[in-house]
């Protein structure tokens, strides 16, 4: 299987990758690093089935691409963090949103499977 996970270089979405290639599948990431760090991922650079992205789930065509690509997309993505939430309630809320609704249009188009996903 192809996985996409938006958010993939979160603590989570980092986790998730991992197993997800252990066990022999494909992954792609994409991610803003707003805050996912590209330390979480170092390690899975290079090895076969991983590929990632820095972009955002904003970003329509891009997701749509990478939507089309897998099997099954995981939306971790999210503004995330109790400051950024209530120094930015509307833009935080905004965000997470209008990315959802990216990635579940993407996903509706070609009828894939989406599993949504946020600590925040």
């Amino acid at each position: 299987m192809k996985y996409f996970i938006s958010g993939g270089a979160g603590f989570i979405g980092s986790h998730l990758a991992e197993r997800l290639l252990d066990r022999g599948d494909s992954v792609i990431v994409l991610d803003d690093l707003s805050t996912g760090r590209m330390d979480n991922i170092d390690h899975l650079i290079g090895r076969p089935g991983f590929e990632y992205r820095i972009g955002s789930c904003l970003d329509a065509p891009l997701v749509t691409e990478l939507v089309d690509r897998c099997d099954v997309t995981i939306h971790l993505a999210a503004a995330v963090g109790v400051k950024l939430i209530v120094e930015h309630p509307v833009r935080t809320i905004e965000t997470n949103v209008k990315a959802t609704e990216v990635v579940l249009g993407a996903a509706a188009k070609k009828q894939k499977l989406v599993v949504v996903a946020s600590t925040s």
